[in-house]
């Protein structure tokens, strides 16, 4: 009869394999970029993020990133652009109050350069899209607990999201063309597994 302690023992050093990481909202945002009809362009941070970050280091194409926004905690410098920006216009925050991306598979290029294949949620509207990343560990002091930081990219088309017309001017008052560049830069530190005994 065959002892089932070899396979205990590979499933043990497969799960060390992953490892899960919490993002540090206090270090790290979600961004946007846009041109503009008023001036060569303007940025918006969104200063309420939260997100987890799984890494399988055995298959490194497992990676899963999954990201959230707070629609209405969009600062762009500008209150009244703000508002605008956080209306019906773009984000339509008051009906939808997240911004969400989840990655469902990886395509990993080299050591650190990743892509992540996955999808976006805006306005109540789910679409495909693809963000280009890099990613850095290191670890935060002596004793401190291991952290990960991942900065991608990607362009997004508003008009997938949002109407570029709508009654009025204000919808596209803001806007001139349709590619937002959106900015992920988030630090997220490891989490220990928990122990469990029997």
């Amino acid at each position: 009869m065959t002892s089932g302690t070899g396979t205990r023992s590979r499933a043990m050093e497969r799960a060390a394999d992953v490892a899960t990481y919490l993002i540090n909202p206090d270090d790290s945002s979600v961004s946007l970029h846009a041109r503009s009809l008023a001036s060569a362009g303007f940025r918006g941070v969104f200063r309420h993020v939260a997100g987890t970050l799984t890494l399988d280091r055995e298959r490194p194409e497992r990676t899963a990133f999954a990201v959230y926004a707070t629609a209405s905690s969009l600062d762009t410098g500008s209150e009244e652009r703000d508002a605008r920006m956080c209306g019906a216009a773009f984000l339509d925050a008051g009906r939808h109050p997240l911004v969400s991306f989840w990655s469902s598979s990886a395509e990993v290029h080299h050591a650190g350069l990743f892509r992540l294949v996955g999808n976006l949620s805006l306005r109540g509207i789910t679409q495909p899209l693809v963000v280009d990343a890099v990613r850095h560990e290191r670890a935060h002091g002596p004793q401190g607990p291991e952290l990960v930081t991942v900065a991608g990219r990607s362009v997004l088309k508003r008009s997938e999201w949002s109407p570029l017309r709508t009654a009025g001017v204000e919808a596209g008052a803001w806007f001139a063309g349709d590619d937002v560049e959106l900015f992920f830069d988030v630090c997220a530190v490891k989490q220990e597994p928990i122990g469990w005994r029997p």
